[in-house]
């Protein structure tokens, strides 16, 4: 059982320190797809993954971010185990969100950021989740074929998509247990992912009462459509300037957990 690992190149740097990391894993057969875009030869992380799917030759795709590493020298084939008991599906992921009346759960068991600090809850087996985050995800070869990525623009909400699709298609999409460290501090979000939200939950808003990320919840329906993800962009803002203002923080958090129930 092969796997392809697709990643896109902006920084050479990091990709290279990706390399070292990977070289660590043991007992599992992959390839490496790098795709290049440090001179930003691309606008849309769609299009770029897209070129190394149809070049890839391993059973599973992994669309991965290069600033992951693994954490322990089996976390790979872990990964890879689990992924195998799973017959059917669309997308799996190491992070993802369920359906929730509430604001979105993120579920994960992978750390981020320098400090390496948790992200989310705890999960202890594989679980069932409408999205999957676009750090690292996976899908069949053969199922991809025929399933591929938009032609959309743009960095943001593309794992999402792959998700919502496979549930029109009548697959589960699942979170499973990885010995992941993602080092970005997961603080990309900027108005071009507040468009691309927007856009995705036009496309996708009368098939889905609402769509729940690890970033926020989308809702389709109603006001909240309309405010919420300027209300979310300008909090989850805020919220990144004043974490080391713990009281503050904590007031603005309130705020935040108020308007998304």
């Amino acid at each position: 059982m092969k796997v392809s690992l697709i990643t896109i190149v902006n920084n050479e740097i990091v990709f290279d320190d990706f390399k070292e990391n990977l070289k660590t894993q043991k007992e599992v057969d992959y390839e490496l797809i790098p795709i290049d875009n440090k001179k930003n030869q691309y606008n849309s992380a769609r299009i770029a993954l897209d070129i190394g799917a149809q070049k890839a030759q391993g059973d599973y795709l992994i669309f991965l971010h290069p600033d992951i590493r693994f954490l322990d020298d089996l976390a790979l084939k872990s990964i890879v185990d689990y992924v195998r008991k799973i017959n059917d599906f669309g997308v799996i992921g190491v992070a993802g969100c369920p359906v929730t009346k509430g604001k979105s759960q993120i579920l994960t068991t992978i750390v981020q950021g320098k400090n390496r600090d948790k992200v989310g809850s705890d999960l202890k087996d594989i679980t069932r989740v409408q999205t999957v985050d676009e750090c690292f995800f996976i899908e069949k070869n053969t199922y991809y074929k025929n399933n591929r990525f938009s032609k959309d623009s743009g960095w943001h909400l593309y794992a999402v998509e792959q998700c919502l699709e496979a549930l029109l298609n009548g697959k589960n999409n699942y979170i499973i247990p990885a010995h992941l460290w993602h080092i970005s501090p997961g603080d990309s979000e900027n108005i071009n992912y507040v468009y691309s939200g927007i856009r995705l939950i036009n496309k996708y808003g009368d098939k889905f009462e609402s769509v729940n990320t690890t970033v926020e919840k989308w809702y389709s329906k109603g006001v909240r459509k309309y405010y919420m993800p300027w209300l979310n962009f300008l909090l989850h803002k805020i919220k990144r300037k004043l974490r080391k203002n713990t009281n503050l923080y904590k007031k603005i958090q309130k705020i935040y957990l108020k308007y998304e129930r």
